[in-house]
């Protein structure tokens, strides 16, 4: 691979894989790798590999893999298996992508996940049948948020760790104290401004009504009955209010036939973004130990508006006066409707930008976590799995 010359400089430019998915994947994780792009092709000549699992790894100088909770970051899994490197995490406990990616995962990789399975579990699963009929006599178990150490099978293979959330380093530190763990800022752009009036119109919005939205993908982790539990139960809820679910459906969720509550399918960028910064209060729920980094919580956060979300997010950087955090449980509900109703009252406030967000403070610190690390050995039990090796 040929790689350009600095300009005003005699030393050839690093080369940088970017692993992840790619557009136009329905994807937040897609959007962001290729929003990240014009910054990293500042200071690297990049490529970016997408859905292509034979792109070798080693014939970077860098190599930087986005690792998600689903089957399209199946590609940046095999890469980091074949050569070990920087990983950032855009979710830690990502079971959900084993289970989808399961028949394209290695024996050693499959033997790993039932092996921690069975442990948090308390059985020994010797196949994923036996692991189905397990969840199959135990309906109450979250199959998707167990906390089995998961993590670890990424963690073992990354010279370095970025996450977007203290919380969820401080937990990775705490698990595994010799790896490098580092928090990244999370990156949000400036949404350019807009007539939010005009934003709702085109949904058929009347100006008098106060909309409560929740963002992006409805999956299962999303806590999305819980919203909907609420808003059925608030007793003085007001007559102009509003409940929109932004984004498309991941499973089959029984939605009510309301007017008051509303959903608008998966949404194009730009009227994504302007929805954002349009609405009265976002919703953000999530299981206790997913959706640690979600881009549409950031992006309320990052435009200072009205938030009601999980309380695992207390730790994120960004949180201000105006988010309300409920806890996961049994209080639920009552906890969420009381914020709907608290945020309700509040006075209306106008978006308000924090350039801590910014995608240059990201740029830095990635350039940084980038730099060449000393060899890395994490503190990481991977015996039912073989370690990475290069190509």
């Amino acid at each position: 691979m040929t790689r350009p010359a600095m300009v005003g400089c005699t030393r050839p430019r690093l080369t940088l894989g970017v692993y992840g998915p790619g557009c136009p994947s329905s994807s937040g994780v897609a959007r962001y790798i290729q929003a990240s792009l014009p910054y990293l092709r500042e200071h690297y000549d990049v490529t970016h590999v997408g859905e292509d699992t034979a792109w070798d790894p080693s014939s970077f100088d860098v190599v930087l893999y986005h690792l998600g909770n689903n089957v399209l970051h199946h590609s940046a899994f095999r890469a980091l298996r074949r050569r070990p490197g920087p990983v950032l995490l855009h979710e830690y406990n990502n079971l959900n992508y084993y289970y989808e990616a399961w028949q394209r995962l290695d024996d050693d990789e499959r033997a790993a996940v039932l092996a921690m399975l069975g442990r948090c579990l308390g059985g020994a699963f010797g196949h994923r049948d036996d692991l189905e009929r397990h969840l199959a006599g135990h309906p109450h178990v979250d199959r998707y948020s167990l906390d089995s150490g998961i993590e670890s099978l990424a963690v073992s293979a990354a010279t370095r760790t970025l996450v977007h959330s203290p919380e969820a380093a401080a937990v990775l530190v705490g698990r595994y104290p010799r790896a490098r763990v580092d928090v990244l800022p999370f990156p949000v752009g400036r949404i350019p401004e807009g007539n939010p009036a005009a934003v709702r119109a085109r949904l058929g919005i009347a100006p008098d009504t106060y909309v409560f939205a929740t963002f992006g993908f409805i999956g299962e982790y999303k806590r999305v009955e819980q919203i909907l539990t609420a808003w059925q139960s608030w007793s003085d809820r007001p007559a102009e209010a509003l409940l929109l679910l932004v984004g498309a459906t991941q499973y089959d969720i029984q939605l009510p036939d309301e007017p008051c509550v509303r959903h608008t399918g998966y949404l194009a960028d730009d009227d994504f973004d302007a929805l954002v910064v349009a609405v009265d209060c976002g919703i953000q729920l999530r299981h206790p130990w997913l959706g640690e980094t979600s881009g549409p919580t950031s992006m309320l956060l990052a435009h200072q508006r009205p938030l009601i979300c999980t309380g695992n997010l207390a730790g994120q950087t960004g949180v201000h006066d105006s988010v309300l955090l409920v806890p996961t449980g049994t209080g639920e509900v009552a906890a969420l409707v009381e914020a709907m109703r608290s945020q309700h009252r509040r006075p209306t406030r106008p978006s308000r930008y924090d350039s801590a967000w910014s995608w240059d403070t990201w740029t830095s610190a990635v350039t940084h976590a980038l730099a060449p690390a000393p060899e890395h050995v994490a503190d990481v039990d991977i015996s039912a799995r073989s370690r990475p090796t290069r190509a």
